[in-house]
């Protein structure tokens, strides 16, 4: 499931909100290479979308990611990406991803979410017939994700993000927005395939990500969960590839299982009794 030449190149590229050239360009590129149809909007979302003979016709499920990152190193001409063994939320060492200036200091990998940014390009080289969003500026209010175009998603069946650290969270209820509803075919059948794949899952409260703004705007379920980076927003941020790996399979599965018919949902607001992630 891991093309590690391509996860160290996503994580090689310097971005910071509203500086997101770089890897804008690079997604560009790997799209055009791939001949994968895509636009690019004024903001510089990119919407991609890929199907094959024999879905036409079929709703898309939607993998979301967000461009930027926190890390103020987008001036660097890339980062360089390291391998190590580090602690996962175990404690066991795991083959990681760290990122250092070129002088060997740390600087933030951006794993947030960069390791999203991987899993979209993976599952549009992987996937028959599915669709990916790469949202702008989602570090400081999720600016991109607010202007999302109806007309992409107007034919999406719901919303995979992978955008959450460690191993074993997912997104329940996100900025007050609830992105599912347990009594429905669609939790329960991400629930099975979390069972199998994360079966230490704890669903919880996540102050913000791009799938709580498509969940205002459009009518279709969403689901967020963690893709294995550690220490984000700091300088020691590392990324666990097993686990980004892990998450992969799990969003695959997940489309595997749920097909291409649309999921609905619209969201209603309330106080959710749910833990709320570590910020």
């Amino acid at each position: 499931m891991t093309d590690l030449e391509l996860l160290k190149k996503v994580l090689s590229i310097p971005t910071y909100t509203f500086k997101e050239d770089k890897i804008v360009e690079f997604i560009c590129e790997w799209l055009d290479n791939e001949n994968i149809p895509y636009v690019v909007d004024e903001m510089y979302n990119v919407y991609a979308t890929k199907t094959s003979e024999g879905y036409e016709g079929n709703l898309y499920p939607c993998m979301v990611a967000h461009t930027d990152t926190v890390h103020r190193n987008h001036e660097l001409e890339q980062i360089e990406v390291k391998e190590e063994m580090l602690l996962n939320r175990k404690g066991e060492e795991k083959l990681s991803l760290k990122g250092y200036t070129l002088d060997n200091k740390p600087t933030g990998i951006g794993g947030d979410d960069k390791c999203g940014v991987y899993g979209a390009l993976v599952s549009l080289k992987t996937l028959p017939h599915v669709k990916a969003a790469f949202f702008v500026a989602e570090e400081t209010g999720c600016h991109g994700s607010r202007e999302a175009s109806p007309e992409f998603f107007s034919d999406v069946a719901y919303a995979i993000q992978l955008d959450a650290p460690l191993d074993n969270m997912v997104t329940e209820v996100c900025s007050g927005i609830r992105l599912f509803e347990r009594d429905s075919e669609f939790f329960s059948v991400i629930d099975n395939v979390f069972e199998q794949y994360i079966p230490e899952r704890q669903y919880m409260i996540h102050p913000y990500t791009d799938v709580s703004q498509l969940k205002k705007k459009f009518d279709f379920c969403c689901v967020n969960f963690s893709c294995g980076y550690y220490n984000y927003h700091t300088a020691q941020e590392y990324v666990v590839v097993e686990e980004l790996s892990n998450a992969i399979h799990t969003a695959h599965e997940m489309i595997n299982q749920l097909g291409y018919k649309k999921y609905f949902y619209a969201y209603p607001r309330h106080n959710w009794d749910l833990p709320k992630y570590p910020f």
